[in-house]
């Protein structure tokens, strides 16, 4: 399982290295933060390590701060860094590890926080709409939060672990992983805030990609060698495209990454490819272009598109997921535009609308 997964997998690292993922070099104290950032990344930081963070970016100078989060309140996020999303002039961000939901400001500046009881289940992913936020919750729920002051008002019941939740047609989907064990999808009606169908598909399901009337979704499988499915709602079905551990939409246009890494001597291979979802075909021609020897030889930790402009934001791992991270910006034909360094292990990003 995506988060899970790489969680076990730092916390056999975190013996020896817990000194290791420190913050990327801002130039000292005394350097400016970046102003006017318009792109969030969520760096997940190292398993109890407490030093998750956001890094901030300006996609017009270029300009990264990557401690934004720290260098605003004076502290880093905690314990896994879950996910991170832009709404109605705010960031929200779920951290997992340290079980609370945050509301955080366009500065840095964090304006509410909403601890999540061990009854409730550590959070997960988050999705919005109106004046709510939908997050998911291991205890086999979704919470429904004030995006104003992140009240709980009301919690419906799903699968086992959920993991991603999306907005769906007015509706919210949700991926009910079980920790491997469930292989299902929840349909809520958000006006009754009640489960509505339950659509069956590949096992430990975990990302969820919605781009117009189609849904696609990651799953790990029996075997964790992950695939992409599409999922017919309505028909409550699920097809198998391809084994892809990324996926995002843009312009009728499924971007998928296939990144696989040998634990044993920490050899990445990452293959890049696309999907036409018109069409519903693959096409195998790696869609980057350029010099991409790093990108193609470290682990993806983070794949994510800006809507407004189709923009490809690949995040890097730092070495042996314990250092700095690094995200790669790529127009919308696979050019290169900018690269820069991040918090460790960047796996999310926020776009302001």
């Amino acid at each position: 399982m995506k988060k899970v997964f790489r969680g076990a997998l730092c916390a056999c690292l975190a013996g020896f290295v817990l000194a290791s993922c420190e913050p990327v070099d801002q130039g000292g104290d005394e350097a400016p933060v970046v102003s006017n950032p318009d792109v969030f990344i969520l760096c997940e930081g190292l398993w109890q390590a407490n030093n998750a963070d956001v890094s901030a970016y300006n996609s017009t100078l270029n300009q990264c701060t990557g401690d934004y989060y720290y260098r605003q309140n004076g502290q880093y996020l905690g314990d896994t860094g879950q996910d991170i999303l832009w709404h109605d002039g705010y960031l929200y961000v779920s951290v997992s590890g340290s079980s609370y939901v945050t509301k955080i400001d366009r500065q840095g500046r964090e304006v509410a926080r909403r601890a999540i009881s061990p009854e409730e289940g550590q959070p997960r992913y988050l999705a919005a709409e109106g004046d709510y936020i939908y997050v998911t919750l291991y205890s086999g729920q979704v919470a429904k939060m004030k995006a104003s002051d992140l009240s709980v008002v009301d919690y419906a019941s799903v699968g086992m672990n959920p993991e991603d939740i999306a907005l769906y047609k007015g509706q919210l989907l949700v991926a009910n992983s079980g920790w491997g064990s469930d292989s299902t999808l929840t349909l809520i009606d958000v006006e009754t805030f009640e489960p509505v169908k339950t659509i069956h598909v590949e096992h430990n399901p975990q990302r969820l990609v919605v781009s117009g009337d189609s849904v696609y979704l990651l799953a790990y499988g029996k075997d964790y060698n992950m695939t992409i499915q599409s999922i017919d709602v309505a028909k409550e079905t699920a097809r198998t495209i391809t084994h892809a551990t990324h996926a995002v939409a843009y312009d009728n246009t499924l971007y998928l990454c296939n990144s696989v890494t040998d634990y044993a001597t920490y050899q990445t291979v990452n293959t890049f490819f696309s999907y036409d979802v018109a069409t519903a075909s693959l096409e195998e021609v790696n869609y980057l272009q350029g010099d991409v020897e790093d990108v193609l030889s470290n682990p993806v930790y983070m794949m994510e598109v800006n809507p407004q402009n189709g923009e490809l934001y690949i995040g890097l791992a730092g070495n042996k997921y314990v250092s700095s991270g690094k995200v790669y910006r790529y127009d919308s034909d696979g050019t290169l535009i900018d690269d820069f360094s991040v918090m460790c292990n960047p796996n999310q990003a926020a776009f302001l609308d």
